[in-house]
């Protein structure tokens, strides 16, 4: 009688704590914090010209010592992005000649590109038992994955379009400029030249 006195008090003692523990957690709050610290605002000016879509797989492969699956590495990654293409026109430049009833802008015309939005996966990821991807490894073979994207964009033919596309807006500008009888001067700031599209 006596032992079972002393289990009892032990098991009531036990299921207060539970029970005790369980109306802490309840009755208790979480409170979170957060905070948004705005560090500057930077006004931008750029024209967008052109969009393409890139699909491209990276493979990267490396072993120690022999090339077998205990020593040896491998990933395939897929990326895909977006890239725009035009002219960054943070430094462009207008004035207005009411005299000579002119405007005169200014800007550096060459197309670059502006924008590239994208989105990885590991198309394929294997791992030797003695030879694996570190973070730091995943993390600069996905950076040398984007810059393969960047180097495609500016070998593809998507800053010439980007130029075209430039010279036609320039053409309806100038064209409506002439329409309320001004003239357009455009100048290209990096060579110091008026850009010859007008002139053709």
């Amino acid at each position: 009688m006596k032992w079972l006195c002393i289990v009892l008090c032990c098991l009531l003692f036990i299921a207060g704590i539970f029970v005790g523990k369980g109306i802490y957690s309840s009755s208790s709050k979480v409170k979170t914090e957060s905070s948004v610290l705005l560090e500057r605002f930077k006004e931008v000016f750029k024209l967008v010209f052109v969009e393409a879509s890139f699909s491209e797989l990276y493979n990267q492969k490396d072993y120690y010592w022999l090339d077998i699956s205990p020593f040896r590495k491998s990933a395939i990654i897929r990326i895909q992005a977006k890239v725009t293409a035009g002219v960054n026109m943070d430094s462009s430049k207008i004035s207005l000649d009411e005299l000579n009833k002119t405007i005169r802008l200014q800007f550096d015309p060459q197309p670059v590109i502006l924008y590239m939005e994208h989105s990885l996966d590991y198309y394929d990821l294997q791992q030797g038992t003695f030879n694996s991807f570190s973070s730091s490894e995943l993390t600069d073979l996905e950076g040398r994955a984007k810059e393969l994207i960047r180097v495609k964009a500016a070998q593809s033919d998507l800053l010439l379009r980007a130029a075209s596309k430039r010279d036609e807006m320039i053409k309806i500008l100038n064209q409506f400029v002439q329409s309320i009888g001004w003239k357009l001067v455009v100048i290209d700031s990096v060579k110091n030249v008026e850009l010859q599209t007008l002139k053709q």
